[in-house]
């Protein structure tokens, strides 16, 4: 009989055992996935929006996108399928709209677009209305901008093509840098009669 007690009681306490140790496991895998990990984003959200202002209390930026993974160990933001509107630098306006696949800005406030880049002026009477590429930087504290990809630029009355260009958003001015090929729309000078 002490033997058969004594079977029963071993297996109870190993069945106990078998069931708090498969408890343990559980909640320690829970917490491993609260951990970040080292190169992983400190936060990733979607459908997000953000808007940024200056020190002065001015508005620099706007973005959205799909998705936005923020990296405060390298401060740098990603985004997924991003719509930026920049704004302009003496005032509250909204100047430029930027669409692309995929954005970074770094930590020194340059955007790198990457994938069906499209820039359109927000203003109709700006002279240059709109850039076509795959890959652009914007210098989010000048509004310059560079590429070595082959771009399209459509303006008040032309349309250009090339490969790389050069250019500042503020001032309206992209210069492309080879293979340039322009189109020159005729305009209508309508003169007042006074």
């Amino acid at each position: 009989m002490n033997t058969r007690l004594t079977l029963v009681l071993l297996l109870i306490v190993a069945i106990l055992g078998g069931w708090y140790y498969s408890l343990q496991e559980k909640d320690n895998n829970g917490l491993d996935q609260l951990i970040k990990k080292e190169g992983e984003p400190e936060y990733v959200g979607n459908k997000m929006s953000t808007s940024v202002y200056d020190l002065q209390g001015k508005p620099q930026y706007f973005a959205q996108a799909d998705e936005i993974k923020r990296f405060e160990s390298t401060e740098r933001t990603e985004f997924l399928k991003p719509f930026i509107e920049l704004f302009a630098k003496d005032s509250t306006l909204k100047q430029w709209k930027v669409s692309a696949d995929y954005a970074e800005i770094t930590k020194d406030k340059i955007l790198n677009l990457d994938g069906n880049v499209k820039l359109e002026a927000l203003d109709p009477t700006s002279r240059l209305q709109q850039i076509t590429t795959d890959k652009l930087t914007v210098d989010l504290n000048t509004q310059d901008i560079f590429t070595e990809s082959v771009v399209k630029s459509v303006g008040s009355g032309f349309t250009t093509t090339g490969v790389g260009l050069k250019g500042n958003l503020k001032q309206q001015v992209a210069t492309l840098q080879k293979d340039v090929k322009s189109y020159i729309e005729p305009t209508i000078i309508r003169q007042t009669q006074e």
